[in-house]
């Protein structure tokens, strides 16, 4: 039986939430649409509807013969690995579509710099089905990857709203200090190679000198980027690592 795709289905805020879209009604395709995500920008808001589309119909081929098979259903059963701070909301609460039917969904949210990365969200979806002529229902659990990033950006807004900062030695080699005005004790800081990667090095926070440190020894040569959010500012600073 061919594999069914979706990506990106209900996950309801609430018990009967629905989503506020319309299935586009050009996709006959059995799959999603579209299907690649635009990126999610830090700091801009974030809203795509995601149209699905669950065949009547499909076939197997089993020792040689071919047999016709007739979707009943398909249910969305677990989504993982996706970005902190992002919600879902289906048309249907239930995650259930009939063979045939065409649904959609939208994913929203709200970027953070944290956030920034690439992410494979993985989809598990549970297919309902019959063969003909065999009264039994049997059921399939395909799984599926889609493609989704979060990442800083670049427009001349954004750039203007981020105060750049002070950071030495710059070039670094083990250690690196960043400046900071009136350190808040929710302040979010990341290290981001040129391809917005986040580097995954947790800062640290020194009290008598009032400045953040990252430990820079394992990166690689080149050149990065320091930003993050301190007392509802954004806050960069580039620097090259030897």
């Amino acid at each position: 039986m061919k594999k069914i795709y979706f990506s990106l289905l209900a996950i309801a805020l609430s018990v009967g939430a629905f989503a506020q879209c319309t299935p586009d009604p050009s996709v006959t395709k059995p799959g999603i649409s579209p299907a690649k995500l635009p990126d999610g920008v830090v700091g801009e808001p974030y809203s795509q509807v995601v149209t699905l589309m669950v065949p009547a119909d499909s076939s197997i081929v089993y020792q040689g013969t071919l047999y016709n098979v007739t979707i009943d259903s398909a249910t969305v059963v677990a989504i993982s690995h996706l970005p902190p701070g992002f919600g879902y909301e289906a048309n249907k609460p239930s995650r259930t579509w009939r063979g045939g039917e065409r649904g959609c969904a939208r994913l929203f949210g709200n970027p953070i710099s944290s956030s920034v990365g690439f992410y494979e969200v993985s989809v598990k979806v549970r297919t309902f089905f019959k063969i003909v002529g065999i009264p039994t229902q049997l059921d399939q659990l395909d799984s599926s990857t889609i493609d989704f990033r979060v990442v800083l950006g670049n427009s001349i807004q954004e750039l203007a709203q981020a105060k750049n900062l002070v950071a030495y030695p710059n070039p670094v080699k083990d250690e690196l200090s960043v400046e900071l005005p009136r350190y808040s004790s929710s302040a979010q800081f990341s290290v981001y190679n040129m391809m917005g990667q986040n580097m995954d090095i947790t800062p640290s926070f020194s009290s008598n000198t009032g400045e953040i440190k990252f430990n820079t020894s394992l990166l690689p040569a080149g050149m990065y980027l320091v930003y993050g959010q301190n007392n509802g500012r954004n806050y960069q600073v580039r620097f090259i690592k030897e």
